[in-house]
């Protein structure tokens, strides 16, 4: 017990002698919400917003949820107080788009084959992929599904008496289950459907073709894109019923139906402007949405659903956007409009931030840099380190950053490129910065809650931002500059990235490029933005899980034939890995 109450001691006086240096910095901001204003009121006003936004009441602010709403109406309620002036939609504060959130196979599919009715569940399963839609035609063997010269597997070479018939086709490949054999690309179900719509197949029905084989992953999620034909799978069960060689039997009447459910909710970005009439505007920026209970995009794979509250993740980089408001209101600088910008479904892949540089309210070619707080709540007292990312993106950046920078430690980065909101602005060639103090074991997690958030700490970061603010030209404008891609958060089990940025509102057949990075395999190909990739290699890419998979079999320094659709014709690539 002693040794506890000493710990408690020591870090309550290093917090207090930051809460001093926090106090001489904010007499320097020079914030003046009251006559005389001391570091606890804002550390304080601080506190109270992460408070709010990170509580339980709020249930994670998950984008598009009622919970969100409320921490929504919480950013208005102070923006308005600010005297800031509306800039959503048609004279609001908000920017509402829609986010699909589900999809699912709709109960009531039918499966008929000859006088056979199975049961749904039980005998057969609807498969991601599939449309939605009925077929009545009949049934054709087409094996496995793989056309290969240089394999000699021919299953369907009978392909131009195969349209408008109902393809049974067997899962995996002649060698079994086996990812990394000669079939391995060849055999995916996302192939396999590409092959059947290619060819005219009115519907694919799956089926096991030895027992005890592996069972693929049977379920959609958000992110799955819907084919153009009914897509059914057997179970062993529904094998069981059926008679021996169905498949075979080029007569047999099938009857199939089903439907894919979609829900979309309608998340909202919220903006307010303080419009000194000037002809140059800076962007700051924050997502407010978190993980809700933990849904999507949680560290937390298993037990029940739990709140993940986001304290500093990222409910502290809104408290810093909402008291940068404030500290812009009280200034004397009219060199820039300021446009604060809330995002929601940034958890979800930058949505938010997308849909706002698609539809801006200022031209983007009038914005001075667009700054990111994104995880600012847990600076160390001990290293003092602040990440600031994209000082590549203006030639001014690299002196101005380290100039203001003490007492603080800069840890700089020259990628635009990154899995926060700053992305989407790099992307159309606006000058970015992105402040982050750092990513801990509580990242995504239920235990990202407001206790554990340095608020003297956020005071120092705040107080940064401002001195980098008043550093600015007073021309208002930074030389752009493109920079090459570091973003850490790909996925470790790649060897390779292509170095596209995906349109993730895109819901068409293939993956829309919506950022090419420079001195990267699509770059050097010669994929453009607003292409859509089709194909890479043997991988028909029809939704971000296919192009994640497709991804994961290329090496570094091999080739592939990449497809695309370039205005409306099909152009083919080779790309380099």
């Amino acid at each position: 017990m002693k040794k506890i109450v000493i710990f408690s001691k020591r870090v309550f006086t290093t917090r207090m002698v930051w809460w001093f240096v926090a106090l001489v910095v904010v007499q320097h901001w020079g914030i003046s919400l009251h006559a005389q204003v001391t570091d606890s009121q804002l550390g304080n006003r601080l506190k109270a917003h992460v408070g709010f936004l990170a509580h339980d009441s709020l249930e994670g602010r998950q984008s598009g949820s009622p919970a969100e709403r409320k921490a929504a109406a919480y950013i208005i309620q102070h923006f308005a107080q600010y005297n800031l002036q509306p800039a959503g939609d048609s004279g609001r504060w908000t920017q509402s788009f829609k986010i699909l959130v589900r999809q699912a196979a709709a109960p009531g599919a039918v499966l008929k084959v000859g006088r056979k009715v199975l049961e749904q569940g039980k005998h057969f399963v609807v498969l991601p992929g599939s449309g939605s839609g009925e077929a009545h035609a009949i049934g054709v063997d087409a094996g496995y599904g793989i056309e290969s010269d240089s394999l000699n597997q021919h299953d369907l070479k009978d392909s131009l008496t195969m349209k408008q018939k109902v393809w049974w086709m067997r899962w995996h490949a002649p060698d079994g289950a086996n990812p990394h054999g000669p079939y391995g690309a060849l055999s995916t179900l996302e192939r396999k459907i590409a092959m059947a719509e290619k060819y005219g197949a009115s519907a694919l029905v799956l089926f096991p073709s030895r027992s005890g084989e592996p069972w693929p992953d049977t379920v959609m999620d958000r992110r799955t894109r819907s084919g153009k034909i009914p897509v059914l799978s057997l179970t062993e069960e529904g094998v069981a019923l059926m008679p021996s060689g169905f498949a075979e039997h080029r007569s047999t009447q099938v009857y199939l139906a089903c439907s894919v459910e979609r829900e979309y909710v309608t998340a909202s970005n919220v903006a307010g402007l303080i419009d000194n009439g000037a002809d140059r505007t800076l962007v700051f920026g924050a997502h407010y949405d978190h993980l809700g209970y933990g849904e999507y995009g949680s560290s937390r794979h298993r037990g029940e659903p739990q709140i993940h509250n986001g304290a500093d993740d990222n409910a502290s980089g809104t408290a810093g956007l909402i008291e940068l408001a404030a500290h812009y209101t009280r200034q004397s600088d009219k060199r820039f409009n300021y446009l604060f910008l809330a995002f929601s479904g940034e958890e979800l892949g930058l949505l938010g931030s997308a849909y706002f540089v698609r539809n801006p309210i200022v031209k983007l070619d009038s914005v001075v840099a667009m700054l990111n707080m994104d995880m600012i709540g847990r600076l160390q007292d001990s290293t003092m380190q602040l990440g600031v990312h994209g000082t590549g993106t203006a030639a001014e950046w690299p002196t101005l950053v380290e100039s203001v920078s003490a007492p603080l430690r800069i840890k700089s980065t020259e990628s635009g490129s990154g899995s926060s909101d700053h992305h989407s602005f790099y992307l159309q060639n606006v000058p970015v910065l992105h402040f982050f103090t750092g990513t801990h074991q509580e990242y995504h997690k239920p235990e990202d809650d407001e206790h554990l958030i340095n608020y003297p700490g956020m005071v120092q970061v705040l107080a940064y931002m401002v001195r980098v603010v008043d550093g600015l030209p007073g021309h208002g404008r930074l030389n752009f500059r493109k920079t090459s891609s570091t973003d850490a958060s790909a996925s470790p089990r790649f060897k390779v990235t292509l170095g596209i940025m995906p349109d993730y509102f895109y819901e068409g057949e293939g993956i829309k490029v919506d950022g090419v990075t420079e001195n990267k395999p699509a770059s050097k190909a010669g994929v453009l933005q607003g292409d859509i990739l089709l194909q890479l290699g043997d991988f028909p890419l029809g939704d971000m899980q296919a192009y994640m998979k497709a991804l994961s079999y290329q090496s570094k320094g091999t080739s592939a034939k990449l497809q695309l659709l370039r205005a409306g014709q099909k152009v083919e690539i080779q790309v380099t890995f």
